[in-house]
């Protein structure tokens, strides 16, 4: 039966492990959330990260979220910092020999707030996929260009929200055929 346009090719399976690929990167990818005498609830937490083959190459690649830098005490209405690179998300690229190589800066995907999650929705009635990233400063509707970097799409999309959203899903909510996206937020 053939594939409806758009539809991703099977993946072909990722050749290491995670643990092995922080040593075949060339780097490594380490978790960093700042530490506060405040003790805010997100420097207690990991952040998510996604296989998917973000080039079309039948390669799953390996996005990580990351934390950001939080003030001490965080003035109201401030987000944390993510300008230091130690704090950017990552986007390793499968070099499709079981090592990756960081191609975050050219594909756009530093991040701009503490993230936590990372969706990707690949159904058919995508023409380009598209990534959602809940993070401190509220949701990140993403954009594949499809020539190895990402847009920001959020305004576009006309999505808005602000504060802490904590978690994302994709889901038919209304039987439309059509999915729709939910986000949880922290008040």
């Amino acid at each position: 039966m053939p594939r409806a346009a758009g539809y991703p090719r099977r993946l072909k399976p990722i050749a290491a492990h995670l643990h092995r690929c922080q040593l075949e990167v060339g780097g490594s990818f380490s978790h960093q959330s700042s530490r506060t005498s405040q003790k805010y609830l997100p420097e207690s937490m990991g952040a998510g990260v996604a296989m998917f083959d973000y080039d079309n190459d039948g390669y799953q690649d390996l996005f990580f979220v990351n934390g950001a830098k939080f003030l001490d005490p965080m003035p109201s209405g401030a987000s944390p910092d993510k300008s230091d690179p130690r704090f950017w998300n990552r986007l390793y690229r499968n070099n499709k020999d079981g090592t990756f190589t960081d191609v975050t800066e050219k594909a756009g995907l530093r991040g701009s707030s503490y993230g936590w999650v990372w969706l990707r929705e690949i159904m058919t009635m995508m023409a380009t996929p598209i990534c959602w990233s809940p993070t401190w400063a509220g949701i990140r509707c993403i954009e594949n260009n499809g020539d190895g970097t990402f847009s920001d799409v959020t305004k576009k999309a006309g999505l808005s929200g602000s504060g802490w959203c904590a978690g994302a899903c994709f889901v038919d909510y209304d039987r439309d055929g059509l999915l729709d996206v939910i986000v949880t937020r922290v008040p």
